[in-house]
């Protein structure tokens, strides 16, 4: 069976399902209902992504109740090999495991989007303590069946592996305050069991804490942890600067190749943030370590272009912060391609400079947030200037540490 017919299949499926839960959802209760809205994306393969995006829930409920569902569907004005493609998440709580905020759901998750097919089963359990939802502890487990089935969509300095992944994981998440602000904790395991793609392991770490100093001063810190098998999956593998490959596919701008133009990358210019995170090291495109640990500061010092937006129209959703920042990484791998000869590698990574981030948060009438960050970091400085590269800057070329750098940046380093 071809991908055509696999994905034609797919659909066929996703209709029935959502024609006998509409059907079921009016027999039971009238009180259910179905919410569309437009999408519309771009990438270099399929061209102009057309879509609709549909809510289902029941009235009276905003992601709380029973039968959630949250599904997409689009087609590429380019005619590519896979010019449909879609994502499907349905949701239902477990009464037996969930009280009053503190639910337990069993979710079902299917897509084919990007040239990847993901299809995943969740189990989820969240505890709160009272009605602060900021106060918190989330853990799941699940299963999934993944594959990169349609190469032409990754960017050429991404390697990815071609074989089905049968995954299974745990994720636990906390949200605490502390004397001096929040922290928030994240812990993700995953295990391939898949023999065809050989077995391995991933777990990564983050700890992030935000901490108000008072008078439009702030002091935001971020720990980084990872550590897989020799053998994983290049696309779960670190890099300097941005996050793993297959963490890219988790926002629309970085899903597929085009939507931000490929020599923005080559030229070092845009960083997406996550991973490591030593965002002076944007032009570095390799991922090959599979050790990594890192810590990210952000000290936000007053700003009065911020202290007027918060006064204005837009200063419930708005906001634009000002910062210096440091950044420090050690890291490792054996047998690694760098400069396409193999090497061991065992490096301390650092750089520093001063940054802006303009952030901007509306929920679209569905409820899903439509805001995004956007960062200009100058990192001024760097221990180690001609490190891993896209290829425009050669081993053996000496670059000065100190030197005007600017990065446009997507998503925030630090932010609770």
């Amino acid at each position: 069976m071809d991908n055509r017919t696999r994905l034609t299949a797919l659909i066929v499926l996703l209709s029935c399902f959502l024609f006998v839960l509409s059907k079921h959802a009016n027999a039971q209760d009238e009180g259910y209902h179905f919410i569309p809205a437009p999408d519309v994306w771009y990438n270099d393969v399929d061209g102009v992504r057309f879509g609709v995006r549909l809510l289902g829930e029941m009235k009276g409920s905003f992601k709380d109740g029973p039968h959630r569902l949250n599904a997409g569907i689009w087609l590429g004005s380019k005619r590519p090999d896979l010019p449909i493609s879609y994502y499907f998440s349905f949701t239902e709580p477990l009464p037996f495991i969930s009280s009053f905020g503190e639910e337990g759901s069993l979710q079902l998750v299917s897509s084919v989007r990007a040239g990847y097919s993901q299809h995943q089963l969740w189990l989820n359990k969240r505890w709160q303590k009272g009605f602060n939802e900021r106060r918190y502890q989330e853990i799941s487990v699940f299963v999934s069946q993944e594959k990169m089935i349609e190469s032409e969509y990754r960017l050429p300095f991404h390697s990815w592996s071609a074989d089905w992944k049968t995954l299974t994981g745990l994720r636990f998440q906390t949200h605490v305050f502390t004397p001096l602000g929040e922290l928030e904790t994240q812990f993700n395991f995953l295990h391939n069991i898949n023999e065809e793609a050989g077995e391995y392991s991933v777990g990564n770490i983050q700890l992030r804490h935000t901490a108000p100093l008072g008078k439009g001063f702030e002091l935001n810190l971020r720990g980084f942890g990872g550590l897989m098998s020799n053998n994983a999956a290049p696309e779960y593998k670190y890099g300097l600067a941005h996050r793993p490959p297959i963490e890219w596919l988790n926002n629309g701008l970085s899903r597929a190749k085009g939507t931000i133009p490929e020599h923005f990358f080559e030229e070092g210019f845009t960083h997406i943030t996550g991973g490591m995170n030593l965002r002076g090291y944007a032009n570095s495109m390799a991922f090959p370590f599979t050790k990594a640990m890192s810590f990210n500061t952000e000290f936000v010092f007053y700003n009065p272009i911020n202290a007027l937006i918060k006064n204005s129209i837009i200063g419930d959703f708005a906001q634009l912060k000002s910062y210096v920042f440091h950044d420090v990484g050690v890291y490792s791998a054996e047998n690694a391609y760098i400069f396409d000869f193999p090497e061991d590698i065992n490096e301390v990574s650092a750089d520093a400079g001063i940054g802006f981030q303009f952030s901007i948060n509306i929920p679209d009438f569905l409820g899903k947030d439509r805001g995004f960050a956007i960062r200009y970091d100058m990192p001024f400085w760097l221990s180690d200037p001609d490190g891993l590269t896209a290829g425009n800057v050669q081993p053996g070329s000496e670059s000065p540490s100190f030197k005007f750098r600017g990065i446009l940046g997507i998503g925030a380093v630090i932010s609770l």
